[in-house]
């Protein structure tokens, strides 16, 4: 409602809300990332395409053309109407079942059922141009096709206009044998009119067919119409590349990603420690390998963790992620490697025993392991195997124990109290790093059992692999459990790098 002067109210419409800006950054990185799956669309349909238009039989075209010549009288106006309708009308001709029978006739092998799949015409009314175009097999019977149809056109239409005129002058002798015998001033006119009509149908008639005539005779073509295998290759990866642009765009916008860093530290509400670019590796390969980029990125790492972890002599961090295969393992190993060669005294155990890999990437054997020590502790066993493990695998400053047989319910095994004996042990230990490398959180328990026992908990994650409801999820399964981690490590990050081996 709005005040006016006179004291009245008046109502006053809702505002509009403002216009939504386009998130194209959005959907930039959205076909950036999906540049596998724009690639399976686009090369098998560019493939099939090409393939199919190279097994496809070669066919060929040639045009023969028709010429509808003006009045030869000057002083005759050319009306633009009729010669459009006269055109309309050869066009119409040209293709009925008379016309295709008597071409079919000189044409070996061709019935107007076949010449009617094989010809056709079209006009250009700016040059009154009738073209008379044949497809076939082969280029001498695409010509071929094309000028029998179009001299059996013009034979026909002059017989027309011969018949036409010999009516004419039929009519005209007629006529002027009624006037035999009968005299008079006008009976004189009459006749000079009739003669004089006779004439020029004579001239007509010498001169007929003269209104249409063969422009261009139909020559074999050089090439094949169709298939064209590069055109059609060229047409299908424009049509391919819009296809999976919809699709990528579509699978945006019925399932966003987070668009990047800055918006999964909004939604998480916390800090990003380190962003460790992607760095394209081969099969196989091993941690102890980072590039430039890398190293600096988890010496930026190492020290914010020093920052945020409390100040005791051994610290203890879980690093978990949201999802299965964001990298959390890859950053447990490398977060190792910079620690022990800041001359930190390091352990990674791998905690993750439903996809285990820390093992696999130092090179060390998978048993015994964190199970072990576990089922030996329920048991009422003693440490010695967790003496072992710790001792034998790793080397230097860097040790690693692996997560050992899967056992059949890893959440139960966790959650006994053989958990808190192990921690025990690592409290007496002489390690300055404990680094945890635990399963996802989100839909299993075993990274929330370990989240509640270790100093800090830090989360990896890949954008990419990120959905807005993914982030909320996490952030309020974080709330639940109480736990505040140390930060967010964005893996995945675009820039530029160089190989760097530490020393």
């Amino acid at each position: 409602m709005v005040d006016r002067a006179d004291g009245l109210a008046r109502y006053a419409g809702p505002a509009l809300p403002p216009d939504q800006p386009v998130e194209t950054g959005r959907y930039l990185d959205a076909l950036r990332r999906s540049k596998l799956l724009i690639a399976l669309i686009v090369l098998p349909l560019t493939a099939v395409v090409l393939l199919i238009s190279l097994l496809l039989p070669r066919t060929y075209q040639a045009t023969a053309k028709i010429v509808l010549e003006s009045s030869s009288d000057p002083l005759q106006t050319r009306d633009v109407d009729s010669v459009e309708r006269r055109l309309a009308t050869i066009d119409a001709l040209l293709t009925t079942r008379e016309t295709r029978l008597r071409a079919a006739r000189r044409i070996p092998s061709e019935t107007a059922a076949t010449l009617d799949r094989k010809v056709e015409s079209s006009v250009d009314p700016r040059a009154d141009i009738i073209n008379i175009v044949a497809t076939d097999d082969t280029a001498k019977g695409a010509a071929r096709i094309a000028n029998t149809v179009a001299t059996t056109f013009l034979a026909q239409q002059h017989r027309v206009e011969q018949r036409r005129l010999n009516r004419a002058r039929a009519t005209l002798r007629r006529a002027l044998g009624q006037l035999v015998g009968r005299a008079g001033p006008q009976v004189e006119t009459e006749r000079a009119a009739i003669r004089e009509r006779l004439t020029e149908l004579d001239v007509s008639a010498a001169g007929s067919g003269s209104e249409l005539s063969l422009a261009e005779a139909a020559q074999p073509p050089t090439e094949a119409f169709s298939p064209r295998p590069i055109r059609n290759s060229v047409f299908a990866l424009f049509a391919a590349l819009f296809i999976a642009a919809l699709v990528v765009l579509a699978r945006a916008q019925l399932k966003p990603r987070v668009s990047g860093s800055r918006e999964l530290s909004r939604l998480l509400e916390l800090p990003v420690l380190a962003e460790v670019p992607y760095v394209r590796r081969p099969l196989g390969h091993r941690p102890q390998t980072l590039s430039s980029a890398e190293y600096e990125a988890y010496q930026t790492l190492q020290a914010s963790l020093r920052r945020r972890l409390p100040a005791t002599q051994q610290r203890t961090v879980l690093v978990t992620s949201a999802l299965h295969g964001e990298g959390k393992t890859e950053v447990t190993a490398a977060l190792g490697l910079v620690l022990s060669q800041a001359m930190h005294r390091t352990w990674l155990v791998s905690a993750d025993m439903r996809w285990p890999k820390l093992h696999e990437l130092f090179d060390v054997d998978q048993t015994p392991g964190l199970s072990e020590v576990l089922i030996g502790a329920r048991n009422g066993g003693n440490s010695d195997i967790f003496q072992l493990s710790a001792a034998r695998t790793g080397s230097g400053r860097l040790h690693v124990l692996a997560s050992g047989r899967t056992p059949p319910d890893p959440a139960q095994l966790l959650a006994s109290d053989a958990l808190d004996g192990f921690f025990e042990e690592i409290k007496e230990s002489e390690y300055d790093y404990v680094l945890l490398d635990g399963p996802p959180l989100l839909g299993l328990v075993d990274s929330q059992v370990l989240a509640q026992r270790v100093d800090g908990v830090l989360i990896v994650c890949r954008p990419d692999r990120q959905t807005p409801e993914t982030a909320l999820a996490l952030r309020e399964l974080l709330d639940r459990l109480e736990v505040e981690p140390l930060g967010v490590v964005i893996v995945g990050s675009r820039t530029s790098t160089h190989s760097y081996l530490p020393g």
